[in-house]
């Protein structure tokens, strides 16, 4: 069924859109295609965006475990703020990923 964008609830069964998923985890790399900070911040705003507007439960990121994974981490707290996403932590067992909750 297509529906418009910023529709919040289910024309069909009033249903609230942002709180549907599959449990599924989608992977992106926005830290290891000689990306700069800022280039892998403006990938992360895509990656997110992207993913909320899918299926999947949760988005995994791969950051590195530099410079680019502190930003990002520092641009997710503002995000998380904002609403867009629920939670994120990094991951117990790679420090150059970062798994955010999107629903």
């Amino acid at each position: 069924m297509s529906i418009d964008e910023g529709t919040s609830r289910c024309p069909k069964c009033d249903n609230c859109l942002d709180s549907q998923h599959d449990g599924s985890i989608i992977t992106a790399d926005i830290a290891h295609q000689g990306e700069r900070v800022e280039e892998a911040l403006g990938k992360m705003r895509v990656e997110v965006d992207a993913a909320r507007n899918g299926m999947g439960l949760y988005l995994r990121l791969i950051v590195g475990s530099g410079v680019i994974r502190d930003e990002v981490l520092f641009a997710l707290r503002g995000v998380q703020a904002d609403g867009v996403i629920k939670s994120f932590e990094v991951e117990s067992a790679n420090a150059g990923a970062i798994k955010i909750k999107l629903k």
